[in-house]
């Protein structure tokens, strides 16, 4: 049996605010996540008159399983999205978290046009090729201890609801979609890729202490390669800033946006 790399697929997709209002934004998830994750940014950035856009990455929600899960077939099927009503003006905004974040890397990099801005949630740039077996059986442990009391424990700043979709987004996830994701990106290697962007990006890292997917190395690397980059560390949040600090995530696209040159 072959694998349908290189073939998108149409993802599953949930809205919140006016479908054809602007600013629109993408929000792409992380790993082991789905659409519904978002519900706090999402319904904060509609309260704003924004139209807000999750989609279930492949493999996750609602959307379809393939047998391939490369970082670019994730982009490719993302960029298969577009806001409603005006497809080729594209999108004002995509925040994506960890894996999301890496997509939305991808995607706007083949594809300039694509968003105006992207902000990143303590994305997932690079990935050790040596760990890649303990990175799949910690994520395959994870999956096996699926409690919202448990989570909520764990991450005392996350809202209750926070915690049950999460865990409902986890219970639909299939350890074949975890696996194939770290093993069929075996060069997951994407700070090059990121310097490529011409659009506006601007990075939200984890706390360093708190076990952080971007580093503060990476920031300041990008940071001289792009005039187009920026990044500050959110003390105290974990990696789900989403989850940690929405208010903080919701403040920093209102900011972010305002920032961007008028359309005519």
């Amino acid at each position: 049996m072959t694998s349908n790399a290189g073939y998108p697929v149409q993802l599953a997709t949930l809205r919140w605010g006016p479908p054809d209002a602007r600013p629109a934004v993408l929000l792409l998830h992380g790993l082991t996540s789905a659409a519904g994750t978002w519900w706090q940014v999402a319904s904060a950035l509609a309260a704003e008159g924004w139209s807000v856009t999750a989609a279930d990455l492949r493999g996750h929600g609602a959307s379809p399983r393939t047998l391939g899960y490369a970082l670019d077939d994730f982009a490719g099927d993302v960029l298969g999205l577009a806001p409603h009503g005006n497809p080729v003006r594209g999108w004002d905004l995509v925040i994506g978290h960890s894996l999301g974040g890496a997509v939305a890397t991808v995607a706007a990099a083949r594809h300039p046009h694509w968003a105006r801005a992207l902000l990143l949630l303590d994305p997932v740039l690079a990935v050790d090729e040596h760990r890649h077996d303990t990175l799949v059986t910690g994520l395959l442990g994870e999956l096996r201890e699926l409690d919202p009391d448990a989570l909520l424990a764990a991450n005392p700043r996350w809202h209750s609801e926070d915690a049950t979709q999460k865990v409902v987004a986890a219970r639909l996830v299939s350890p074949f979609v975890v696996e194939r994701t770290v093993r069929d990106n075996a060069r997951w290697q994407l700070e090059p890729v990121a310097a490529r962007i011409r659009s506006r990006v601007r990075v939200l890292a984890a706390d360093q202490g708190k076990g952080a997917s971007f580093t503060t190395d990476e920031g300041e690397r990008l940071g001289a390669s792009s005039p187009q980059f920026d990044f500050a560390v959110v003390d105290g949040a974990g990696h789900s800033i989403q989850r940690d600090d929405p208010e903080r995530v919701v403040a920093e696209a209102v900011a972010l946006h305002a920032a961007l040159p008028s359309i005519p």
